[in-house]
């Protein structure tokens, strides 16, 4: 054989094999848009293929938030022959992959972003809607199956989703004109077992305060924005601690809303004016120690906005609890509450309680304050009957 005719077979043996390689690689990159070159790199044949031979019958499980789902591996991998020596290998099944994320987990994974909301009265001074607002999520496929490619030639059966967040185009900014950009504090009580007027007075108590704004040094009177309670405005007669006796009267159960409205503006750091608690008392305020008892005329809860930008004031509830909210912007005051501290309880109900709060400012100045609660015995109020009845 001339030397001409064995440097042909060798160039053409070289083409050949070359052409084999090319074949591979772009049989491999054709299967997917993720990067092709990633998965090359990453992918180890020999290795990948035996785990995934072995785990053929497992899940994989891809996990967001507190969420997970299961993904069987039969789904997203499949069975060639290797070019070379016709032995059989399972990879990754790229696009199958990609649609099992597009068509099984986009939808779940996505959140549209809510933009923030408010409405200003200006005659009533008060919002009428408010909301702050929160960023979407959506899943980013292509990343997430090379992620999980990643994982399987790692032996490993678990990987997050990767998820991109998703801004709104209202966001707090726009509320910063009048400082509503935080959440300064939340106060919850409990008025489960309430009969069903009481419940009512509760209700529509509460509604009077949702959205109300407190602007910068004024000074927030209970009584002076809960307007009148009487049979006109919907109210029932229910139990009220009046002249050392429980007394039906309209509106029972309204100190339910002064006390948790109490609470929130306890934790905001916000400066107590006035403060009674009850007479007696009420499990409705446990822990006891923590409450605000209102008479329109008689007893009133105030504090005050000592903060730079307004306040708003949102109430909701959610079963049997009520909750208020108090939003502002954070001065970088730290509230510190300790548990009410019992200093005297008697087997007759009676007890004496302390609460103390101590406020450090961003400046490094503590203030320490205590609010003092003197319960007298409830067999002391006895029960007067219902003049309506």
């Amino acid at each position: 054989m001339s030397i001409t005719r064995k440097l042909h077979l060798i160039v053409f043996g070289l083409l050949i094999a070359l052409g084999l390689l090319l074949f591979e690689f772009f049989q491999i990159a054709s299967q997917s848009t993720a990067d092709a070159n990633n998965y090359l790199k990453e992918k180890t044949i020999g290795n990948l293929s035996r785990f995934l031979i072995a785990s053929k019958e497992k899940d994989f499980v891809v996990s967001w938030n507190n969420e997970q789902k299961k993904i069987p591996l039969n789904e997203i991998t499949m069975m060639r022959f290797r070019q070379y020596t016709g032995e059989k290998e399972l990879i990754v099944n790229f696009p199958n992959l990609e649609k099992v994320l597009r068509e099984e987990l986009s939808a779940q994974v996505k959140r549209d972003p809510v933009n923030a909301k408010l409405q200003y009265d200006p005659t009533a001074n008060r919002i009428k809607e408010f909301s702050l607002p929160q960023n979407g999520q959506r899943l980013k496929i292509e990343q997430t199956a090379t992620k999980i490619a990643s994982s399987l030639a790692q032996a490993q059966l678990t990987a997050p989703l990767i998820i991109e967040e998703t801004l709104p185009e209202i966001t707090q900014n726009s509320l910063a004109k009048l400082g509503l950009t935080a959440l300064l504090a939340s106060g919850e009580s409990d008025f489960k077992g309430s009969s069903n007027g009481r419940t009512r007075n509760i209700e529509i108590g509460a509604a009077k305060f949702n959205g109300l704004l407190v602007k910068p040094g004024e000074e927030f009177s209970f009584n002076n924005n809960l307007g009148e309670v009487d049979a006109a405005n919907d109210y029932r007669a229910e139990l009220v601690i009046k002249s050392g006796k429980l007394i039906p009267e309209f509106g029972g159960g309204l100190c339910q809303v002064s006390t948790t409205l109490f609470r929130a503006a306890v934790l905001s750091g916000l400066p107590i004016i006035e403060r009674r608690p009850h007479s007696f008392p009420v499990r409705y305020y446990n822990p006891q120690g923590f409450d605000a008892t209102i008479y329109p005329g008689v007893t009133d809860l105030r504090f005050k906005n000592d903060t730079a930008k307004h306040l708003l004031i949102q109430s909701h509830i959610e079963d049997t609890k009520l909750i208020f909210e108090i939003f502002g912007s954070s001065d970088g005051r730290q509230v510190e509450l300790a548990d009410p501290k019992i200093l005297e309880q008697n087997s007759n109900g009676s007890m004496k309680i302390v609460l103390t709060r101590k406020i450090t400012a961003a400046g490094g100045t503590v203030k320490e304050e205590n609010f003092w609660s003197n319960y007298k015995s409830p067999a002391s109020f006895p029960l007067e009957r219902n003049p309506l009845e």
